[in-house]
């Protein structure tokens, strides 16, 4: 007679997990801009939820740093600052570094070709510049997939942690300024070098083309903030 395995409660999402998810979604895809206040009333009426769940929800993407909520004044999503996107670059630049340090780790085999296979996939997108808006948002996830796990090579789930917060801000900050096909032409050329030199197996250089790319792209984001950018 065989044995029955143990069965394990499935563990479904709650109602702010939910809330959370797409609210975060909404902020990330540039639907819910920097500085727009969020009417209560009316997300409680879109998601059909109550105010209990919308609250606990807002108050995560608060920790995150997505969104300010002012008591008496309102709830908006946050307005990244010149110094906050330095800031979050700067935090992702020298994370970035420690983790890619173990890139070439036996045990780091997998994760680095998971790595490789978005960057490919990512040269892929914006074959012409016609159709490069429809696709942004799909290639600015995946972008930030391949970062994140880069981080992972770490194995430090502290580390990921914060670059997981620094990473969002920092994305946050790009869809909310002006992205031009131009800007998506050195970020891929960009890519090119760190995919060239995780395929050579050289540190330093993957080193340096990452620490480049992460450089220009936080100038990039303030520039554009800033009005700078042409």
């Amino acid at each position: 007679m065989s044995k029955i395995s143990t069965l394990y409660p499935i563990q479904l999402p709650s109602v702010a997990d939910v809330v959370y998810d797409v609210l975060r979604k909404q902020i990330l895809h540039g639907h819910l801009v920097p500085n727009q206040q969020l009417n209560l009333n009316k997300l409680e009426s879109e998601l059909a939820v109550s105010r209990t769940p919308l609250k606990m929800a807002l108050a995560r993407l608060q920790n995150e740093g997505l969104v300010e909520i002012h008591p008496r004044r309102g709830t908006y999503v946050t307005q990244f600052r010149e110094v906050d996107i330095r800031e979050c670059f700067e935090l992702r630049i020298a994370l970035e570094a420690q983790a890619l340090r173990h890139t070439f780790a036996p045990h780091n085999s997998a994760l680095r070709q998971e790595i490789m296979a978005l960057f490919i996939t990512m040269d892929g997108y914006f074959a012409s510049e016609a159709d490069w808006l429809e696709q942004l948002i799909d290639y600015m996830d995946m972008d930030r997939a391949a970062h994140v796990k880069i981080v992972q090579l770490s194995g430090n789930a502290r580390m990921q942690q914060a670059y997981e917060h620094a990473n969002v801000q920092g994305y946050i900050a790009i869809m909310g300024t002006r992205f031009t096909y131009a800007d998506v032409q050195k970020t891929q050329a960009e890519h090119r070098e760190i995919l060239s030199a995780l395929q050579s197996g050289q540190l330093e250089p993957l080193l340096a083309a990452a620490r480049a790319h992460l450089e220009n792209a936080g100038q990039r984001a303030v520039l554009r903030l800033t009005g700078e950018h042409s």
